[in-house]
């Protein structure tokens, strides 16, 4: 659903990025730094740009990006310094944030709504569940290619939707 919006929306800024992961990628050595490189490379459309430190991270992102009107999407965000290291800490209810322009959006992806509330986050939208039959299709297309599972892996299918709900 991220990536559909990101995709629809992108062009109307004028830089975007999209950084998959977040909760994977910052658990890794150095990760939180190879997210700011990733978003700072992405936004400034230079080549890779280094960073030594989260904390010198987050001087380049609002030394380089504060007047930018910038589309950001925070993949499968789990903790709150992965959001301060990422996209700072503002007052989304006021707007007031002196690490990017106004007009920058910033999509937050997370199955912890309590995160969003603990960074003040202005609007949330919660997903709803797939219903079976959608899931069902969902899967296949990602185990099988097709809609409906292959023969004699019906029950076993269905065992996996209803285990992943």
């Amino acid at each position: 659903l991220a990536k559909a919006l990101y995709n629809s929306i992108c062009d109307r800024f004028e830089c975007a990025c999209f950084l998959f992961n977040v909760r994977k990628i910052s658990d890794q050595e150095e990760g939180l730094v190879r997210l700011q490189q990733t978003l700072l490379s992405k936004l400034l459309g230079e080549g890779e740009i280094k960073v030594r430190s989260v904390e010198e991270g987050i001087s380049m992102i609002k030394e380089k990006l504060s007047k930018k009107r910038a589309l950001i999407v925070l993949d499968d965000v789990d903790k709150i310094e992965q959001l301060k290291a990422l996209a700072g800490e503002c007052d989304w209810f006021t707007g007031e944030c002196d690490w990017f322009s106004y007009e920058t959006r910033i999509v937050i992806t997370t199955r912890d709504k309590y995160l969003l509330a603990a960074h003040e986050v202005e609007k949330i939208y919660e997903t709803k569940l797939l219903s079976d039959p959608e899931s069902l299709e969902l899967f296949c297309w990602n185990a099988f290619k097709m809609t409906r599972p292959k023969a004699n892996y019906e029950d076993l299918s269905n065992q996996a939707i209803h285990y992943a709900q």
